[in-house]
């Protein structure tokens, strides 16, 4: 059987019906995009926010990187310092000082008996001495060895006997003053 369709209602019901649904939908529309909007908004929000908290971490970061490379600028300069100083020292430790010459040549000539008091060596390599020995012999030792070429290796220009004394001992003190050869 075949169905009949009868519509009692009026013409502009109809096309009323039909403007409120495609009210309806442009109204779900309008409300779609709002909400995909809003969304968008909200994540735009957010990201901001995200990166906003990562550029101010790499703030931090790059704030203490800088901190220690400023830190590790003195430790630079000081071990540049220290590396200027051993460069100096290394150059003069293989070179023995006039000094330290002077020095280890009286003391090689000083007989065994000779008691030295004191030893000083300027910085032209100048000596004073004052030792005390017990006998004539050893003093004519002690000026023996410092006069003679041979066994100041040709080092001392000048030996000077600034002073010396004879105490009811028998021990003789006294000061010398030795000039090296320029």
């Amino acid at each position: 059987m075949a169905n009949i369709l009868i519509n009692l209602l009026p013409i502009e019901f109809r096309q009323a019906e039909i403007k409120r649904t495609k009210f309806n939908k442009v109204q779900a529309f309008g409300v779609a995009v709002i909400l995909l909007m809003a969304f968008l908004a909200s994540l735009t929000v957010a990201l901001r926010i995200l990166q906003s908290q990562r550029i101010f971490q790499t703030k931090n970061r790059l704030s203490q990187a800088e901190e220690k490379i400023s830190s590790l600028k003195t430790v630079q300069g000081s071990l540049v310092l220290l590396k200027n100083r051993l460069k100096a020292i290394d150059q003069y430790l293989g070179t023995p000082s006039q000094q330290s010459q002077m020095y280890q040549l009286v003391i090689g000539l000083l007989p065994a008996n000779a008691a030295v008091s004191s030893i000083t060596v300027d910085k032209g390599g100048e000596v004073i001495i004052l030792a005390t020995v017990s006998d004539p012999s050893s003093l004519e030792d002690l000026t023996t060895n410092l006069l003679s070429r041979d066994k100041n290796q040709d080092k001392i220009s000048q030996v000077a006997l600034e002073s010396i004394n004879r105490g009811r001992d028998g021990i003789y003190r006294l000061s010398l003053k030795i000039k090296p050869k320029t």
